[in-house]
């Protein structure tokens, strides 16, 4: 197999640029986050986000006097991939080349090609394809050079995510991408994480508190269904009321259904 390119130690620091689009909502917390990476003369885009004229124009500005090399998106949910397509056309309008579309699911991001291992600039290896299944089947991160992880929506900033088994979303499998981030964190390959929504995570211990506080809440919410299905709980809907209390806000009801769901196929499968 062939070596993977290292990075050139001499190299700049890779930039990293943060751009929210005006999408607030109960699934979205403050609007998605999109990301352009710039390394000198390239440039990349992770989760161009809705198909908003603003915030694409915006995308496209950070990438003025670029070589764009590609646009990726972390899962195929509509508020990450919805203007990938768009973006990558008039990125490739704009630089006279073609300029690929990167998704892990290809049936459901119209127009994307496979994901690569790395992304890979004039100056070697920028960042690295990590799959972090959980939220949904597809659900990716991308781990930059310097220790930045690039989340999606595996770990959110501020709230919990969503597991949505109609799109592969597992309990398991959600458990074990944060056991894998935590392992990675502690062993100095993280050190903050920028989610797709939510404030980032700077440094390396409040990476794993966050962590294990999200990995913990997840087995709390488990043990709460365990006990009230136990209990004679079998409706869903009595099940939201006493998992969550009485007072969650109505729109906060279907994400709630989506993990509930999630949880019992967990249960149902001997987790």
């Amino acid at each position: 197999m062939p070596e993977e390119p290292l990075r050139d130690p001499e190299a700049p620091p890779v930039e990293l640029i943060a751009v929210r689009a005006d999408n607030p909502g109960p699934m979205t917390l403050t609007g998605t986050v999109s990301y352009v990476v710039r390394d000198d003369d390239d440039s990349w885009v992770v989760d161009p986000g809705p198909r908003d004229p603003e915030h694409l124009a915006e995308l496209l500005l950070c990438c003025e006097g670029t070589h764009p090399r590609g646009v990726l998106v972390t899962h195929h949910h509509e508020d990450h991939a919805a203007g990938a397509a768009a973006l990558a056309r008039r990125l490739g309008a704009r630089s006279g080349h073609t300029v690929p579309l990167w998704a892990a699911d290809q049936q459901r991001v119209a127009g994307s090609d496979p994901l690569p291992s790395q992304l890979i600039g004039a100056h070697g290896a920028v960042g690295h394809i990590i799959h972090t299944p959980g939220h949904t089947a597809d659900s990716v991160c991308v781990l930059l050079d310097g220790g930045r992880l690039l989340s999606g929506d595996t770990l959110l900033g501020g709230s919990s995510t969503v597991l949505i088994p109609e799109h592969g979303g597992s309990v398991a499998e959600h458990l074990q991408s944060l056991a894998i981030l935590r392992a990675m964190t502690i062993d100095g390959r993280i050190g903050s994480i920028h989610p797709g929504h939510g404030p980032a995570i700077e440094g390396p211990h409040e990476v794993v508190e966050v962590l294990e506080q999200q990995i913990a809440h997840r087995r709390e919410r488990i043990d709460q269904v365990r006990r009230a299905r136990s209990a004679g709980v079998l409706t869903l809907d009595r099940l939201l009321r006493v998992v969550y209390g009485p007072d969650l806000a109505e729109e906060l009801h279907e994400p709630a259904r989506h993990t509930l769901r999630a949880i019992l196929a967990h249960l149902t499968e001997g987790g």
